[in-house]
């Protein structure tokens, strides 16, 4: 009922809501991290910071240059997101980078709760949605919008409060104590893209807009497929590396973003 809906989320802006009470919502850095653990003490070696200069296969082997030396591998994998590795063009020219934004407030103790009496993450439907959860430390942190754009801290700040006092109008005038925005991959079919040359190359790539589970996914493919020649990548083998097209495709990506804001703001429009 929008009743129920508006004591748990007390916005004008909604109208109704599902709550959905099996789903949840992790700590991406935190999920990473325990996995390096876990990697760790079973004697994988994570050697964090180390750029990666140049790669060329020899013989039967990939020769990676890095600036402490050089080393020989059999399989290699590139999963660079939208941080383009810059050691294979064919990979790297088929997903464009496009950033996304998110801030956390100062703690906002009793305030947090003219705005939200629910622990829940929350997302609604437009296209160019919003997404937020309240922190343990009576924080709300803040996502939305995607652009071509990697914007500085402050912009990200006036960005998001802009969309954040659409929905909570009490909270003006409240502190941004961090804000950055993060590169995403994207295809330009809008599938992950995972595969291999054949001779020991992988790639995982294009996961924007699909969320944290088929990233882990495709993590838990390659291993079996490099550790037990499992086959289970090949599922995702009619989504290739499909040239991207950039800078254009990073207009076009643009410029499909903007027309689905209006198609969202015409939509409101008419219903209110």
């Amino acid at each position: 009922a929008q009743e129920e809906l508006r004591e748990r989320v007390r916005s004008e802006r909604y109208f109704d809501g599902l709550y959905e009470r099996n789903a949840l919502h992790l700590h991406p850095l935190n999920y990473a991290i325990g996995l390096a653990a876990a990697a760790t003490q079973q004697g994988v070696r994570v050697h964090e910071n180390s750029d990666v200069w140049r790669l060329r296969r020899e013989g039967a082997h990939w020769r990676i240059s890095t600036p402490q030396g050089e080393l020989q591998a059999e399989q290699v994998v590139l999963a660079c997101g939208g941080y383009l590795a810059g050691l294979r063009r064919q990979i790297d020219r088929s997903v464009l980078p496009i950033a996304t934004y998110v801030m956390v407030t100062e703690p906002l103790g009793e305030r947090l709760d003219e705005c939200l009496q629910t622990r829940a993450a929350v997302y609604d439907t437009r296209f160019a949605f919003d997404y937020y959860r309240p922190l343990p430390d009576r924080r709300l942190l803040w996502g939305g919008r995607i652009s071509v754009r990697n914007r500085s801290a402050s912009a990200v700040r006036r960005v998001l409060m802009r969309d954040l006092l659409r929905v909570f109008p009490v909270l003006k005038g409240v502190r941004i104590d961090y804000a950055w925005s993060g590169l995403m991959s994207y295809a330009r079919h809008q599938m992950p893209q995972i595969g291999t040359d054949g001779q020991g190359l992988w790639w995982a790539q294009a996961f924007g807009g699909h969320g944290l589970a088929p990233t882990c996914a495709a993590g838990e493919l390659l291993a079996a497929a490099m550790a037990e020649s499992d086959e289970g990548w090949k599922q995702f083998a009619d989504y290739g590396l499909a040239h991207a097209y950039k800078p254009f495709g990073l207009l076009g990506a643009q410029a499909s973003y903007w027309w689905q804001e209006f198609n969202d703001w015409f939509k409101r429009s008419l219903e209110g």
